[in-house]
This record gives structure tokens, sequence and C-alpha cells, in this order.
């Protein structure tokens, strides 16, 4: 039975067009019916002639399916089938059979119209002709000159001849239209699910954007009115820092509704790679969990740490995927827990076969509203929502989606287990491996270091932007140039003396000269001084294809935007240190 579905697929499988299986149907056809046309001539004792045509009928099939097969030349194969079989072998099996008399004129007729089936273009329209006319031209010949055409034994044959040949021809034409009629119903099925998947998806799109405009929304009322607060409040120190700390936790979460869309699109489009690096697990849920305590405090619950079953704290793993992972669910236990709840965090390690991997058991469990049944079967698409949920959330609806992938990303699987009206559990399993001790170094702390007097130039488009960071960079001592493009960047570099500027914080995307032709100007100049200044680029452009082309263009860093100072002053600090004060 596997061997006969092989067959079949291999025959007339999705990968050949409709005009190579319909060949395909009437070559094993025509070989059955010659075949056996073949067996009656030798029976019956029919002319030498009629056998030698029989015989040679059945090996222009088998010469057709090999071309068409073997070789992979279907509309070559139909063209010279066509050729020959209208023009040569049915003429000659038209003399040898009877004329008008026997089946024969049933086979031409079949033989006109195959053209139309198998033929692309105006070649069929060409054979068709050719096939007529030379069909109409032999029978006024052979009305005219009657000898030619050898007739048959008796008319018991000439009976026998006309109800094979009918039967032949129905079969080969039902065979043709039951395939076509397969096809078709098939084609619309296909076409019905498309239908309906599209549709879905343009509501799916529908209902995101509708998410994720309220979602973003409900953070930038925050931003705005603590932004008038903070305004009315400027003389009111106690007023004003709760305001700047309700906008900060505003902006946060707007960030973490953008990173989440970012995320997905990445996933999607497999551009989302995993970089481990030595990271204590320990040190990976405290960021969890500092990150959601704002919405923790809110509804007022308890999250409890569960460390019994950790034995290896230091892992290689990536850190950033297995943060999001785990941010992911526990913003999820967040969202669906009963104020008052209690969320636990359980990490349980189990050995494998490979004894330089741990498999490591990341528990998620609230007693929240739990979900349906039928919800779980849903719970990881994206934008995913129970409606019968008692517990309303915000979110783009991405998050659990998300988790699942980068689970997947880090060769790891996750599972839910959940009861409507008591709460969830989610358990994502991720091997990671153990690293030598050579492998493990301590972080230096890092120490306070004096910027005051280094100058730089800072070169972005975004007034605004540029504002916000040179006023920083000025609080910390800097002395600080601007550049509006990459043209004045580099005007401003030829003008001054070189080694005026210490290092150059670039943006990538602006109009007139972008960062990267900024980045291969300043590599360029013929002064070491202002061909090795360092560079770090300031983007808001994630995609790892930007980071490569960046580094390729002589760029030294590379920062993703929104970019808080302590991780800048981190970065810039590593290149003061190695160009110490002249």
């Amino acid at each position: 039975m596997l061997k006969n579905n092989r067959i079949i697929r291999r025959l007339f499988g999705e990968q050949f067009d409709i005009q190579h299986r319909l060949l395909n149907i009437i070559i094993l056809v025509g070989m059955l019916g010659v075949s056996f046309a073949c067996l009656m001539s030798i029976v019956l004792h029919q002319n030498s002639f009629t056998q030698i045509l029989s015989f040679t009928c059945l090996g222009l099939f088998i010469l057709i399916f090999w071309i068409a097969n073997s070789l992979k030349r279907s509309q070559l194969a139909i063209i010279v089938f066509s050729i020959i079989f209208d023009n040569f072998i049915l003429p000659s099996l038209y003399i040898a059979s009877g004329g008008i008399e026997g089946g024969m004129p049933l086979w031409c007729l079949l033989g006109f119209v195959f053209p139309f089936l198998l033929i692309k273009g105006k070649s069929s329209i060409v054979v068709f002709i050719i096939s007529i006319s030379e069909f109409i031209a032999l029978v006024i010949y052979s009305y005219y000159h009657p000898e030619i055409i050898m007739k048959m034994p008796s008319i018991k044959m000439v009976y026998f001849d006309m109800v094979m040949t009918m039967i032949a021809v129905v079969v080969i034409i039902a065979s043709i239209f039951a395939y076509q009629t397969h096809i078709y119903q098939k084609q619309q099925k296909a076409i019905i699910k498309s239908v309906r998947e599209a549709n879905s998806a343009i509501k799916q799109k529908q209902d995101f954007i509708s998410n994720v405009s309220h979602d973003i929304r409900t953070p930038m009322d925050s931003i705005i009115g603590f932004t008038e607060l903070a305004k009315k409040n400027i003389n009111n120190p106690e007023k004003l820092l709760d305001s700047l700390q309700k906008i900060t936790l505003a902006s946060d979460h707007l960030m973490n509704l953008i990173n989440e869309v970012l995320d997905i699109s990445k996933i999607d489009s497999g551009k989302s790679v995993v970089e481990d690096e030595m990271c204590s697990i320990h040190e990976i849920i405290d960021e969890v969990c500092q990150m959601m305590q704002h919405e923790v405090e809110k509804k007022k619950l308890k999250i409890e740490l569960d460390y019994s079953m950790l034995d290896e704290d230091v892992l290689s793993c990536d850190r950033i995927r297995l943060n999001q992972i785990l941010l992911n669910l526990v913003s999820n236990a967040v969202k669906y827990s009963y104020e008052g709840g209690t969320i636990t965090i359980a990490v349980i390690q189990l050995s494998s076969d490979d004894e330089s991997r741990i498999v490591n058991e990341f528990h998620v469990r609230d007693e929240g509203c739990g979900m349906t049944p039928e919800f779980i079967e849903h719970v990881f698409e994206p934008f995913a929502r129970d409606k019968t949920s008692l517990v309303s959330a915000e979110g783009t609806g991405l998050g659990l989606t998300i988790a699942k992938s980068l689970t997947e990303i880090m060769g790891g699987t996750i599972e839910v287990v959940s009861e409507l009206g008591k709460g969830s559990e989610f358990t994502a399993t991720i091997p990671l491996s153990i690293p030598q001790l050579t492998e493990i170094e301590e972080e230096q702390d890092i120490v306070i270091y004096d910027f005051k007097g280094r100058r730089v130039l800072v070169v972005d488009d975004n007034q605004l932007n540029r504002e916000i960071l040179v006023e920083a960079m000025r609080e910390e001592g800097f002395i600080v140039d601007e550049a509006i493009d990459g043209s004045f960047a580099i005007e401003k570099l030829r003008d001054s003396e070189p080694g005026t500027y210490e290092l150059v914080i670039l943006d990538l995307q602006m109009p007139v000269m972008d960062g990267f032709e900024t980045a291969k100007i300043i590599r360029s100049f013929q002064e070491p001084k202002v061909s090795g200044i360092p560079i770090v680029a300031l983007t808001a452009d994630a995609l790892p294809e930007e980071k490569t082309r960046a580094f390729n263009c002589g760029i030294n860093a590379y920062l993703v935007k929104p970019v808080d100072m302590p991780s800048l002053l981190k970065v810039l600090m590593l290149f003061f240190r190695e160009n110490k004060r002249s």
C-alpha cells in the first residue's frame, strides 16, 4: 500500500503541472488499452500490418512516458506524442482497421482533443489544425480510393472493434474528467481554506491593532497626565518626584509593549538568534521580579521563590532570551491573578544524558482565574484572549506566543496546566550548558569614572533626542559638540585639530548622510587621530543584519534606543579606559 502511494505521488504529485499529470493518466490508460489491442491482434490473427502498428503504438507510449518522467520534459513529450499519434499512428490504424466503418473515428476524435488538454498556448491550435486537416484529407482520399482501406474480415469484427473502442475511449475520457474534477475540488478546498485563513488573519490583525491601540494609549495617557502634574508641581519636590517616577513606570510599560511586537516580528522572520553567556539563574529571576515589582504591589500580590531544587546557579545561556521567557510568564501570572494572591516561581534541575548540560524546569504558578479546557488549546497562539475570563488584562496578546517561540529556539518546551477558578501553572523546560571552571570569570565591579573634560561629538538629526543626550552627558562632565547629520559631523572633524574629539556618538538613520556612510568616511581619513576615533552607534533598529552592517562600516559599539545613561556610560568608560588622557 505504501509503495502504491509512493508511485501515485511520483506520477501525480503537486510537483507536476496539470498537463503533465493528465499526460500520465492518458499514457497509463493508453498503455493498458494498446496492450490489450496487441493481445487481441494476435488472438484474432489480424494482419501483420495491424499487429506492427499496435506494437509501435505501445512503444510510442513507453517512449513518451520516459521523456516526460525520466527526462522531465513534459511539454516536449506532449508535442512529440500529439504529432506522431495524430499524424502517423491514427491515420495508419484508420487504414488498417476498416476506415470509417471501424472504431478508428472515435480514436481520431479523441486524438484531436488531446492538444487542447495537454499543450500550452498557441501550439495546441497549430497541432490541432495539422491533425484535423490530415484526417479530413485522408477521409476524402479514402472515399475516392476505397482500395487503400483494409476491410475487417467479418461484420462481427467490425462490431467488436467498435464496442471495444467505445469502451476504451469512454474510460479515457471518464478518467480525464474524474481527475480534473478531483483537482478542481482539491483546489476549491485549498482556496476556501486560504480565504478562511486570510479572513482569520485579517480579524487577528484588527484585534491586534485594537488591543495595541488601547494598550499604548493607557501608558501614554499616564505619561501626558503626570507630565502636566510635574509642570504644575515644579516647586514641590515630593510631588514632582512622584510624577517622574510614574512617568518612568509608564514609559517602561510602553517600551515592553513595543518590544513584544518587535520580538514576535523577529521570531516570525527567523532573525531571533541565541547568544550564550555566563549568567546566574538567581540574578535573572531577581531581575524579572524587580521589573514586575510595581505591578505586583499594585495588585497586592506576593511572589514566593523556590530554589530548593537548584544545584547549578551559574550556567551558560542566552540571558536576554531567558529573561524574556520568564518575564512573559510572570507578567501573565500577574495579569490573571486575583488581588492579594500568591505567585510561585520555582526552579527544578534534572540531570541529562549529556553531562555538560542540565535540564532546567522553570515553574510559574498563580492562584488566579485559570482557563477553560477549550482555551488552553489556543493559549500560545498570537493575540489569543480568553473571552470567558473574569479578569480583564491589558497587553498585546503576544507574551505567551513569544515565550513559547523563544523556549523552542533555546531547544526547550513549554507546557501549561490550568483549572478554571483555581489558577494556572506554566512550565518552561530548557536544557542549559554547565560551564567549565575555567570559563567562569567574576565580573569586575563598575568603578566610578571621571569623564570631566572628555570631548565628545554627538550626531543626531532628532533635535529632542540630541538635546536630552547632550544635557545628560554635560552633567557627567563631558564637553559635547553637536551635529545634525553626518555631513555636518564630517565638516566638524575636518575643521578641528586632530584629536580634538575623543569619541563620536552617532545616530544611524539620518537624512543627507546616514550613520553608515559617516562612519566609512571617518575611517577613510589620513590622520590616525581622526580615522581611529571610537564610534558608538545609537539606533532604533535592533535587527541583527543592521548591527553587522554597522560593524562592517567601522563602528565600535552598537546600542539600541532607548538607552539609559548608566548603560551608555559603561560603554564609554571602556573606550576611555583604553585611551588614557594625553
